[in-house]
């Protein structure tokens, strides 16, 4: 209607211009004569298109008029004109003599009556029409709420009596109220009848997912649940303690042994891990399996002194659970324990643990490591370690510790030097026995000891000393790491004269193989071999002979009990004697007191470093303990 309303405006308007523009165009042509105009706008009023013709001449007075009289008062025109609102404008036009002089002026305005008519009629029709449509379109929805309500109600009274099975007959006719509600009933009756049998098949559904198919422990699912519960305890003594450990060997197990074994021994070791926790941890203490190889212990409510003495016994008992790997050991576990308290962030509190764990993987013994020990920028777990170290690699944001190691003499031996790592925080640097276990666990100590490498020839590049550089065995494993370092060492053999690369003596052992090709490639190029922690892995003096070794370190805790131990004494004694006969030097690290440092020096170790001895330089421990930047 609108749209119909603009087109008869504007056809009125084209109307009225049209007439008007014929009008001027026929006086212009015509005689000057009034009687002839007037003849021409009576035969364009004729017409019966325009409710205004006039003709007025040059000075303004009007020489001929014709108009259609409007409306009166009460007719139908009135009400109709004013809602509709159609209108035509009057239009003027100049008429001009054949000289070019103006004689008048035409005005011309269409008549807006048919225009109206036809829209008013158009309306009435389109009004119809929507009236008509919207009589169908009740009917129509009257009759489909209507059959959608027999429908729904038929098909609920089918489903209800489908709750009895002993009702078979079929439904014939409406549904009545009444057979719903007995229907109802009798289902109702039935579904109490049924409930404490579902209840039972529920609760051994969730007994079956709260437990490990292999070993029937809680799974992680139960243990987050349950320390969820510990965290948010309220009560005065809330709190504990968690002890997590790991079977490290397990895969090794799986591949040497057969898989029924495998499981075998982990459902024969949980079930004693699960009588000791239930004998001496009291009810509130669970063992969960929350991985493979990763097992834990809640001790909600403990203290210190209770939580270390359960743990002492897990440990103990994991030891004697242990299966051999090989003709020189047996499996290996790693145990971390921390303390939680209510507030706690759980992610947070298993972050701390997997990085303890790894420390303790690094360790290489039975230990527990007490995760509340390690640095707050430290308590994050694997996945974030490995974006950590990624970027510090990609962006060479590492740098190395430098300390010299004097002699019992006073001589200066070597510089040692150690692997930093430097955050986008601007914070302290992170030592290697931070980050190297997490880099070991994800594969990327072979990258970490390549810039361990080359910061210290770039270190030997600047000064006149030797360097001593660690390596880690997990890089030994890497077959590009050997590759990679053979590279390095070639493209500087002035440097690598001064150069002295550091191994775990546990690699001498277990990997025999790999550190022979180290030695050939450490050895060709000038460089000298040492062999660190031979404490821990006495099993390697028989092997020392195999490879040229300039020096040997005693530490950790047979150093620390060497004054009170005579065995220890006679052992140190046959190590120095052994080194000694193989043309290699004895250093010892972590001596505790002066006592000690004058037991060793009568054995003979060459080297001393411990919290009281302190180089025997103190003096050079300053200008000399230096940052060199990646």
């Amino acid at each position: 209607m609108l749209a119909a309303h603009r087109y008869l405006n504007a056809q009125l308007t084209q109307q009225s211009e049209g007439g008007a523009s014929a009008l001027a165009w026929a006086l212009s042509h015509a005689s000057s004569s009034a009687a002839e105009r007037s003849a021409l706008a009576h035969e364009l009023f004729k017409q019966g298109l325009y409710a205004l013709v006039r003709v007025t001449d040059d000075g303004g007075t009007v020489a001929a008029e014709h108009h259609k009289g409007q409306n009166g008062p009460g007719r139908d025109g009135d009400w109709r004109d004013a809602w509709l609102n159609v209108q035509a404008p009057a239009v003027s036009r100049p008429f001009a003599s054949s000289d070019g002089n103006v004689r008048g002026t035409v005005t011309v305005q269409a008549d807006t009556r048919l225009a109206r008519d036809t829209l008013w009629q158009g309306g009435v029709r389109i009004l119809g029409l929507v009236l008509v449509a919207g009589v169908f379109w009740a009917l129509f929805a009257l009759n489909l709420v209507r059959w959608i309500e027999v429908r729904t109600s038929r098909d609920i009274c089918e489903r209800v009596r489908a709750l009895d099975p002993g009702n078979h007959t079929a439904l014939t006719g409406s549904c009545e109220l009444a057979g719903v509600d007995q229907a109802l009933v009798d289902a109702q009756r039935r579904v109490a009848a049924t409930v404490e049998e579902q209840n039972a098949k529920i609760e051994s559904l969730q007994s079956e997912i709260y437990r490990d198919t292999v070993t029937r422990l809680p799974n992680r699912k139960y243990f987050v649940d349950q320390f969820r519960l510990a965290l948010t305890d309220k009560t005065p003594d809330a709190g504990g303690h968690i002890l997590m450990f790991r079977q490290r060997d397990l895969a090794e197990i799986n591949r040497h042994l057969s898989r029924a074994f495998t499981d075998q021994w982990l459902r024969s070791s949980s079930d004693r891990l699960r009588k000791l926790i239930e004998e001496f941890g009291g009810p509130s203490a669970q063992i969960a399996r929350i991985s493979g190889s990763d097992f834990a212990l809640l001790m909600p409510r403990t203290s210190a002194p209770q939580a270390s003495l359960l743990a002492e016994r897990v440990r103990r008992e994991l030891r004697s659970l242990r299966v051999p790997m090989d003709k020189y050991g047996w499996c290996r576990w790693a145990l971390a324990m921390t303390a939680f308290a209510p507030g706690d962030i759980m992610s947070d509190t298993l972050a701390r643990l997997d990085h303890a764990l790894m420390c303790a993987e690094s360790a290489d013994d039975d230990q527990i490591t007490p995760a509340s020990q390690a640095a707050d920028s430290t308590r994050i777990g694997e996945y974030s370690w490995h974006d950590a170290l990624a970027t510090a690699l990609e962006q060479h944001r590492f740098s190395l510790s430098i300390q010299p190691l004097h002699a019992v003499s006073g001589a200066l031996l070597h510089h040692e030097a150690s692997l930093t790592l430097h955050d986008t925080s601007g914070a302290d640097p992170v030592p290697a026995s931070i980050f190297m276990p997490p880099a070991v666990r994800l594969g990327l100590s072979a990258e970490c000891d390549i810039q361990a490498i080359r910061l210290g020839l770039d270190w030997l590049f600047t000064h006149s000393g030797a360097l001593t550089v660690p390596v880690s065995l997990a890089s030994l494993a890497q077959t590009s790491f050997l590759s990679r370092l053979d590279r390095m060492l070639a493209d500087r053999p002035a440097l690598t004269l001064r150069l002295t690369v550091e191994v775990d003596a546990a690699g001498l052992v277990e990997q025999g193989g790999d550190l022979r090709q180290l030695c050939q490639i450490v050895t060709a190029a000038g460089a000298r071999m040492g062999i660190s922690r031979l404490s821990q892995q006495f099993g390697a003096m028989e092997r020392l002979h195999e490879y040229p070794v300039s020096y040997l370190k005693l530490c950790g805790s047979f150093i620390t009990g060497l004054l009170h131990s005579p065995g220890s004494q006679h052992l140190a004694a046959t190590v120095v004697a052994t080194a000694t006969t193989l043309d290699m030097a004895v250093y010892a690290d972590d001596v505790p007191d002066l006592a000690t440092q004058a037991i060793l020096e009568s054995l003979g170790v060459r080297a001393i470093r411990g919290a009281v001895v302190n180089f025997s330089h103190t003096r050079d421990l300053a200008p000399d303990h230096q940052w060199v930047p990646s």
